[in-house]
């Protein structure tokens, strides 16, 4: 154990990714789950993508980048409706 937390090799990354567990929390706590939960899951997998294509690994080409447009696009719509559904909303209050 003592050896893990000396290295910082380890600690890096050990770090980024309690953050990452942090905001994730922090997110299903003060947003609405249907919207936090595909937004957190689907950009895991992209920035786990981008992190491996800037450490140098082979991602998988064309049809790699593909799914990242459409997980982007699928996002971007789940955004969009909630936007609009909050909006319609409190434009009723």
């Amino acid at each position: 154990m003592k050896t893990l937390f000396l290295n910082i090799e380890y600690l890096i990354p050990f770090f980024l990714n309690q953050c990452g567990s942090l905001l994730y929390y922090f997110t299903l706590a003060s947003t609405d789950l249907t919207l936090a939960v595909p937004i957190s899951n689907s950009l895991s997998i992209i920035f786990t993508l981008i992190v491996g294509k800037v450490l140098g690994e082979d991602i998988g080409g064309k049809r790699t980048f593909a799914g990242m447009v459409l997980t982007m696009t699928g996002i971007t719509l789940c955004i969009t409706s909630s936007v609009s559904k909050t909006q319609e909303q409190l434009s009723t209050l």
